[in-house]
């Protein structure tokens, strides 16, 4: 009602994914766009993680300390259209969601009857660094490529330790990774729409050329990683 949208136009709503929802969200909206020809998706991504999280006291725990210091608030927007339309950037290749087994206590809200705060465990970069290696060889070698084969690599900016985790296990460059870093710095970690920020960042500074390929790496709790394969044509 209040953006006068069509009475049938298709709303959905994607909550408690975290930062891995960016991937679900392109995919969601992609295949709606398969059902309406001609149609456009908006997708919307929103955190506001100051709403949860309660003061930092002296004595308080590390992971509370650290979870207050790097989460924030944040929206971002994509504007995508259907199959075969120029929309003015890259296209959705493929798209892939993978469950880390026995991770659900990793990245989590701990909450209490006075306290409330982001529960982050250590083992976090660690699992990144050797459970998103195999993942990523074997989607890109469903879709016929290798690790040479991507231009640009557009990894989520969990932290510092996220960035660094992905970067060691695929033998990333800091160049390669400087756009998660350059959000990272001037955003922290907003949820779902550091993603989106970091492919504008990349398009935006990299300037991708036609035929180059890129493949978003997202990182959020369960412990979930979310993989979307680009091209810009």
């Amino acid at each position: 009602d209040e953006l006068g949208l069509e009475p049938g136009t298709d709303k959905y709503h994607l909550v408690g994914v975290g930062c891995a929802s960016a991937v679900p969200l392109f995919r969601l909206a992609a295949r709606c766009l398969r059902d309406h020809p001609g149609r456009k998706a908006l997708v919307v991504a929103a955190e506001s993680v100051s709403g949860f999280l309660t003061p930092v006291s002296p004595g308080d725990g590390k992971a509370k300390v650290v979870g207050s210091a790097l989460f924030g608030d944040g929206c971002a927007a994509a504007l995508l259209g259907g199959p075969g339309e120029d929309a003015g950037g890259p296209e959705i290749l493929a798209t892939a969601v993978h469950q880390v087994a026995g991770t659900l206590g990793h990245v989590r809200f701990g909450v209490t009857g006075e306290d409330s705060h982001m529960r982050i465990a250590r083992e976090l970069p660690a699992l990144t660094e050797e459970g998103a290696p195999p993942l990523v060889e074997r989607f890109l070698h469903e879709h016929g490529l290798t690790q040479a084969d991507v231009d640009h690599w557009l990894v989520h900016p969990g932290g510092p330790g996220i960035i660094e985790a992905v970067q060691r296990g695929l033998g990333l460059a800091d160049e390669q990774v400087a756009p998660s870093f350059r959000v990272l710095s001037e955003f922290g970690n907003v949820g779902t729409p550091a993603s989106l920020f970091v492919l504008a960042e990349t398009v935006e500074e990299r300037r991708p050329a036609r035929g180059d390929t890129g493949l978003m790496i997202t990182i959020g709790p369960g412990v979930t990683v979310g993989l979307m394969l680009l091209a810009w044509p």
